[in-house]
């Protein structure tokens, strides 16, 4: 399915944040794709084909450079996109997989390449998009040394809910291990503990925000520094 923004409408905040006249270029270049739960946009080492701006879901950016199983060190939704290794013409350096399953508008990457190199403003609009990543990726790291297994489930869970704007998560213990690091034992327990504050209600498959307000006042610091960040960024002049 193809089409342009003006018909299809966008939530993608990278796209809304854009000047018109990049937004009528990059809109002229865009299409529309499904991006199925365990689907691999981008895989460590190989060129990327293309750029998925999120409309919906959540994909996964994975560590596996110094273990045998995957990790996750980043999400990504509809505040931003999957491919950014391509803005400086870079293979990417971790695997992207996608945990919700949702869509996309998506563009060839030497599309997207050459419109770059002919805008003036997008650049340094997508470098700014960059640092929030690096942002991201620094707060989880102090988190996953400083918080517990359960505060740092209670993070992933907002993040999550911040991305999805709907309180059914479709999370399996698998993904959740693959969000922590940890055995599933580890989440089987976070989940119960979570569970018994009345602030999630978990089923197979699913887990449901109850009480949003209860899991930030948990976490702390732990959450809503990444968040404030990226609007503080995302707002600065280009």
């Amino acid at each position: 399915m193809t089409g342009g923004l003006d018909r299809l409408g966008t939530r993608n905040r990278l796209l809304l944040g854009m000047t018109r006249a990049d937004r009528a270029e990059m809109d002229r270049i865009l299409h529309w794709e499904r991006l199925p739960a365990r689907c691999y946009l981008e895989r460590r080492g190989r060129p990327q084909e293309k750029i998925f701006f999120v409309e919906t879901g959540v994909v996964s950016n994975l560590e596996t450079g110094d273990i045998s199983e995957p990790i996750e060190v980043a999400v990504v939704g509809r505040e931003g996109l999957v491919g950014a290794s391509a803005i400086s013409n870079l293979l990417p350096q971790r695997d992207s997989c996608v945990q919700i399953e949702g869509e996309a508008h998506a563009v060839d990457r030497r599309e997207f390449q050459a419109l770059l190199a002919a805008s003036l403003t997008l650049p340094g609009y997508f470098t700014r998009y960059i640092q929030t990543l690096i942002v991201q990726l620094s707060l989880a790291a102090s988190a996953a040394v400083r918080a517990t297994v359960q505060q740092r489930l209670a993070r992933k869970l907002l993040m999550y809910h911040d991305r999805i704007g709907n309180d059914d998560l479709s999370l399996t213990h698998e993904n959740m291990s693959v969000m922590l690091g940890v055995r599933r034992a580890s989440i089987t327990h976070a989940i119960h503990n979570l569970e018994a504050e009345g602030w999630i209600k978990a089923q197979r498959g699913l887990v449901t925000i109850r009480d949003r307000a209860g899991l930030v006042r948990y976490c702390g610091r732990f959450y809503g520094v990444a968040e404030a960040r990226y609007e503080e960024i995302m707002a600065m002049p280009t």
